[in-house]
């Protein structure tokens, strides 16, 4: 029979617990029966014990196929366990038997394992169990000092419930919200080591472009003097023109990288000016619907807030084209409110009317390299970067109508 549920997961410790706890329960019976106490009642305690054997198959059989199970089947579990070491309890002497502390471990596992409002519900059915287990103590052992001592472990039972469930659940939170931290810090060292891979395939790609760029600057000086009038000459300049630029550009964007270069704040409406020129030039058949705020403000200087905004507005005008619409809409917001840090904040919403985004994609682009028919996400793993490093976010959605959202918030400087 194959078996999906891996050992290690909180299924699989609790089935194995089980396992062990039936094999103990034979053993320890068959040992008072041959050599301490000859006079229990063997057909009711091996009967609790075959029923429990049978709940053990059935369990297994049941999640062969599950990697994972909900609380509320953790919880039926649980309270499976609390009911047959009672039942099997209340046969071996009720709350004067050594092993009636064995009740905890469901509330301890509980509070590992289920959220805080089933741990509730399991310390209570322990409790309610060692309550029937005490009153079901055979009756010579409600002498004056035994009375009192059935009493007190009553009252310390009810006591290290209350302690050890804290403490657990308490413990159990803090590791959880310390595995988080450490996902999440997995997940951006990785995402920082793309950018960087990335980046360093730009910077090698731009300094071998860098030589043969220069030759053909050349080249073309020396043809424009000996053909000044020829049509493919002409045809050079504003390509060639745009390749030094851009060269020129990375130059600077990477002096201002560097760590103690100073970055300056800009005006929104600058910032706005930029985009829309780019994206007119670019996209000169989309038409921009534009909501912008009345009040001026400043935002970021750094170099590389416009490429990472502009692969926002690309990304969505391609996404126009695959299904022929013309219309972005383009919303601007300043939040009343500050930010973690203290600082305002002011939104920028791009809204396309394209296909959308793959849900099977939602989740990962713009975090990760995702392989997709329109390319590998680079500009917006990109963009996504440069915004984290700006102490902003970027959040994707679709519309609930067409297309996708974009939105990015980022701090007023």
């Amino acid at each position: 029979m194959l078996i999906n549920f891996s050992p290690n997961s909180a299924l699989g410790q609790l089935l194995l617990l089980r396992s062990i706890a039936i094999v103990l329960q034979l053993v320890l019976v068959l040992i008072s029966l041959w050599f301490l106490d000859k006079n229990l009642p063997e057909q009711p305690i091996f009967t609790v014990i075959a029923l429990e054997s049978v709940f053990q198959l059935a369990s297994i059989y049941a999640y062969r196929k599950v990697s994972d199970v909900s609380p509320g089947a953790m919880v039926m579990q649980l309270v499976a366990d609390i009911l047959f070491l009672t039942v099997l309890l209340s046969f071996l002497g009720g709350a004067s038997n050594a092993f009636v502390s064995l009740l905890l471990l469901p509330c301890i596992i509980a509070a590992v394992t289920v959220p805080p409002k089933f741990v509730v519900f399991i310390c209570g059915a322990s409790l309610a169990a060692y309550g029937y287990l005490y009153t079901v103590v055979p009756m010579h052992h409600h002498g004056m000092h035994m009375g009192q001592h059935l009493l007190g472990m009553l009252v310390n039972f009810v006591f290290m419930v209350i302690v050890i469930v804290t403490i657990v659940t308490f413990l159990a939170s803090r590791i959880q919200q310390r595995e988080l931290a450490l996902a999440k810090s997995r997940e951006k060292q990785l995402q920082q080591e793309q950018v960087l891979a990335l980046g360093s395939a730009a910077a090698q790609v731009t300094h071998q472009l860098a030589t043969p760029i220069a030759h053909l600057s050349l080249l073309y000086e020396e043809l424009s003097e000996d053909f000044p009038q020829h049509p493919a000459v002409q045809d050079m300049q504003a390509p060639l023109a745009q390749c030094k630029t851009q060269l020129d550009g990375f130059r600077a964007q990477t002096e201002l990288l560097k760590p103690h270069a100073q970055v300056n704040s800009q005006s929104f409406t600058a910032l706005w000016q930029q985009l829309h020129e780019l994206l007119t030039l670019q996209f000169p058949e989309q038409v921009i619907t534009c909501q912008l705020p009345d009040q001026s403000f400043s935002v970021s200087g750094d170099p590389m807030l416009i490429p990472a905004l502009f692969n926002l507005f690309v990304n969505a005008a391609k996404a126009n084209e695959k299904c022929s619409a013309l219309s972005l809409e383009v919303s601007v917001s300043l939040s009343e409110q500050t930010s973690a840090g203290g600082d305002r904040t002011w939104s920028l919403s791009i809204r396309d009317h394209g296909p959308g985004i793959a849900m099977d994609k939602l989740a990962l682009i713009g975090k990760s390299v995702v392989d997709s028919s329109s390319g590998l996400g680079m500009a917006l793993l990109l963009s996504h970067a440069t915004i984290e490093r700006l102490e902003g976010t970027l959040h994707l959605s679709n519309h609930q109508t067409q297309g996708a959202v974009s939105v990015v918030t980022l701090p007023v400087v």
